[in-house]
C-alpha cells in the first residue's frame, strides 16, 4: 500500500509550491537589500575623520511597508510617508544633500520605473522647520494632527509642505491630484514610518 508520500505530486501542487519558493525568495531578496541599505546609510555615511555625517546617496530600492518601517526605525532621522497601501511597494531613494523619497508603487511597477502619476512623500533636512513654515504661510497654513503645520506650495500648487515642532526635518506631499495631497496631510497619516 502506498503511503501519502509516494503519490507524485499533481501540477497544480508543484505550482503552489513554486510559488511559495518565488515569495520566499522574493522576500529574502527584500530583507538583503534591506540590510545591505542600512549599512550603507548607518556605517558607510560616516566619515571617519569626523563626526559629521557624510550623506551617501541610495538609489531607488523597493521595500515593503515592514521593511521601510524597519529601516525608518535604525536610521538616525524620520522617514515620513502617508501609511501603507494594500499590495503596493514603497520606493526609497536618497540624495547626497539628505533628502529621502519615498514613491508608492502599485502592483506591477518596479522601483525606477519612470513617471510622476504615484504618490510621493519626501522628506528634507530642514533645521528649523517649522518656525519657517509658519513664517512662510504668513497665517495661510492649515494645523495638522500632532502640531504640525501644513501649507500647499505657493509655486506650482502641486504639493504639499508640512512641518511639526521641534523636527529639524520638512515633509513635502504630491500626489497626482493636488486635493488628495492636501487631504492625505490633513488626515494626519503623513507621519514617519516608524511610528
Amino acid at each position: 500500500m502506498a503511503s501519502v508520500s509516494d503519490k507524485p505530486s499533481s501540477a497544480p501542487e508543484r505550482t503552489r509550491r513554486l510559488s511559495v519558493r518565488r515569495q520566499i525568495g522574493l522576500g529574502a531578496l527584500l530583507t538583503l537589500a534591506l540590510a545591505v541599505g542600512v549599512i550603507v546609510w548607518v556605517f558607510v555615511g560616516r566619515n571617519n575623520k569626523s563626526s559629521t555625517p557624510h550623506v551617501v546617496s541610495v538609489k531607488p530600492v523597493a521595500l515593503s511597508a515592514s521593511g521601510l518601517r524597519t529601516l525608518s526605525a535604525v536610521v538616525r532621522q524620520p522617514i515620513y510617508w502617508a501609511g501603507p497601501r494594500k499590495d503596493y511597494l514603497y520606493e526609497l531613494k536618497r540624495t547626497d544633500n539628505g533628502n529621502v523619497y519615498i514613491r508608492y508603487l502599485p502592483p506591477g511597477v518596479d522601483a525606477g520605473a519612470p513617471g510622476n502619476n504615484y504618490l510621493v512623500v519626501a522628506t528634507y533636512p530642514a533645521p528649523g522647520a517649522f518656525a519657517a513654515l509658519e513664517k512662510e504661510a504668513g497665517g495661510r497654513g492649515v494645523r495638522v494632527a500632532g502640531g504640525g503645520l501644513a501649507l500647499v506650495d505657493q509655486k506650482t500648487h502641486k504639493s504639499v509642505h508640512v512641518a511639526f515642532p521641534n523636527v529639524s526635518y520638512e515633509a513635502e506631499v504630491f500626489d497626482p491630484s493636488p486635493a488628495q495631497a492636501l487631504a492625505l496631510v490633513r488626515s494626519g497619516q503623513v507621519r514617519p514610518a516608524r511610528s
